[in-house]
């Protein structure tokens, strides 16, 4: 199984980034275009999470959140397994790079927050430009998680280490030697790891508050960086907010992420993905959020 997915990567990993995202365009369409269940998520979404758009609008926004995440599962292979000169080729921000090389510079390390938007696996080598960084990921099942862990460290200073405690601990290491790390933040962690709800976009959704800790702990700056995905195969480009102090506090940190992800969303809402059921946990007493009315 791995030997057939591998070329499988290998394969998409090498053909032209237009030919992927026409490939990404043409099944969003079809997402768009069929009932589904990534649709309904999609427009659910926008309706409780941006309810001052009209009708149009958030129809115009989940069309495109659909092609733009076809996109980026199909550029992923380019980006993991591709030839490392053209993902080089896509890397050159020099003004994004110097933000991320002048809080490198504090010698706190850095902690980069990555939504779920845009082309966001591009983001961790981009970054490992200016140092070495430890991202923090999700193990997938079988022989994909081999592969994906690959890919991810493949030709950069990149080290992708699991959501354990195991994990946790060697993001800590990283900042203490004054490297950096990656994060997800945006994604619905297990109770277990240790998390509070926090409100994102008005609505109660279960947060990470593993980054207020590091935040805390090693006084590093805190980024959210997202790689815009240009029109017509053109590239991308990095955009950079720094993340408020406040980040920090236990008590208001984890509603300051999320309201810092929330000013990431709406600069780019149309690559941001709105498929993934970011509320799938509620508080207790709450009904299910996607239970169909």
């Amino acid at each position: 199984m791995q030997t057939v997915l591998r070329a499988l990567f290998l394969l998409l990993g090498y053909l032209p980034l237009a030919v992927l995202h026409l490939l990404g365009a043409a099944l969003g369409r079809l997402l768009w275009w069929l009932p589904n269940g990534l649709r309904r998520i999609t427009e659910l979404h926008l309706a409780r999470c941006l309810p001052e758009l009209d009708d149009a609008a958030r129809s115009r926004i989940a069309r495109a959140s659909l092609i733009e995440s076809a996109k980026a599962v199909l550029e992923a292979p380019a980006i993991w397994f591709g030839p490392l000169g053209r993902r080089q080729h896509w890397l050159a921000d020099p003004a994004a790079l110097a933000t991320i090389r002048a809080a490198q510079a504090q010698g706190k390390g850095v902690i980069l927050l990555t939504p779920h938007q845009g082309a966001w696996e591009l983001a961790s080598f981009f970054c490992a430009q200016a140092a070495p960084i430890t991202v923090l990921y999700k193990p997938q099942k079988g022989a994909a998680d081999t592969l994906i862990r690959e890919g991810r460290a493949r030709g950069a200073p990149v080290t992708p280490v699991p959501t354990t405690g195991a994990g946790v601990k060697a993001l800590l290491a990283a900042l203490k030697r004054g490297e950096m790390v990656g994060i997800l933040p945006d994604h619905d962690p297990p109770e277990s790891s240790g998390t509070v709800f926090a409100p994102m976009f008005g609505i109660s959704a279960n947060t990470m508050d593993l980054v207020t800790k590091l935040a805390a702990r090693s006084g590093a700056p805190v980024l959210l960086i997202v790689a815009e995905r240009l029109p017509a195969a053109r590239g991308f480009r990095f955009h950079l907010w720094p993340a408020p102090a406040d980040i920090a506090d236990a008590a208001t940190g984890p509603a300051v992420m999320n309201a810092a992800v929330e000013t990431c969303v709406r600069a780019f809402p149309e690559q941001y993905w709105w498929s993934y059921k970011r509320y799938r946990r509620r508080p207790p007493g709450e009904p299910d959020f996607y239970r169909s009315p």
